[in-house]
């Protein structure tokens, strides 16, 4: 359990005390926001779409105006809701090789105190080996989609609440505990038996993550802080670093 909390400051350090980290950092973290901005927007502009289809209902202009933006902006508090239970997936598809540069970065950071190779040595690493990394994604997003569908069903019932948090919070950590167990080569019976073995540090951390992304454009900076925080949570559980 100290590990849980312990994991927090290193976290915030490996990205703030480095500059590669600190860039790899912050290129989801504009896509994140990018995609809010883009989606308000042009629900934003379409709203005189709204306008011209009310005004063959309602009397006035300027009552089919004022429906048309109420409208409007019902539908950006709904697209509020919808992003922050889907935003760590979506997003994490297309920043997933940013984040497993920054995660293998710490890694050799903290395990290995080896000198890091610079911006542009990463990011050539890191085109490299796109094709893996999505592959990867792809492998880890039918694991997700099971557990997700199995909570679902646990959340339909109240008696089984408690199953279906404890699968939300297990299904946020392993999207970004994956990043270390693919660098390492770890194949998926070794990957559950480390499941089960840290089942409670990983709920504790998935829950605190899980109410994080439920924030309005706080959880556009829970990708890279979830990537590093896991790749050391990871690490102390594995008993490398101390």
């Amino acid at each position: 359990m100290n590990h849980v909390f312990k994991s927090f400051p290193l976290a915030f350090k490996m990205i703030f005390k480095d500059p590669v980290n600190l860039l790899l950092s912050i290129f989801p973290t504009i896509i994140a926001l990018a995609l809010y901005f883009f989606t308000i927007a042009t629900v934003w502009r379409n709203s005189d779409r709204l306008v011209a289809t009310f005004r063959g209902y309602i009397y006035t202009a300027d009552q089919a105006t004022l429906l048309a933006k109420v409208l409007t902006g019902i539908l950006i508090v709904f697209l509020f809701f919808v992003m922050s239970w889907t935003f760590v997936i979506v997003v994490g598809i297309i920043a997933a090789p940013f984040n497993s540069a920054l995660s293998s970065r710490i890694e050799k950071k903290l395990v290995q105190q080896n000198l890091l190779p610079g911006q542009e040595e990463t990011f050539t690493k890191m085109k490299m080996s796109l094709g893996t990394t999505f592959k990867n994604e792809l492998k880890k997003l039918v694991f997700i989609a099971v557990v997700a569908v199995a909570a679902f069903f646990f959340n339909l019932f109240p008696l089984f609440y408690p199953v279906g948090v404890l699968l939300i919070a297990i299904l946020l950590t392993v999207q970004f505990v994956d990043y270390s167990w693919s660098r390492n080569d770890i194949h998926f019976g070794a990957c559950l038996k480390d499941v089960l073995k840290n089942i409670l540090p990983y709920a504790i951390s998935g829950f605190i993550f899980v109410l994080l992304v439920g924030i309005p454009v706080l959880n556009a900076f829970v990708p890279a802080l979830a990537t590093s925080y896991f790749t050391v949570l990871w690490l102390y559980r594995q008993n490398k670093i101390q």
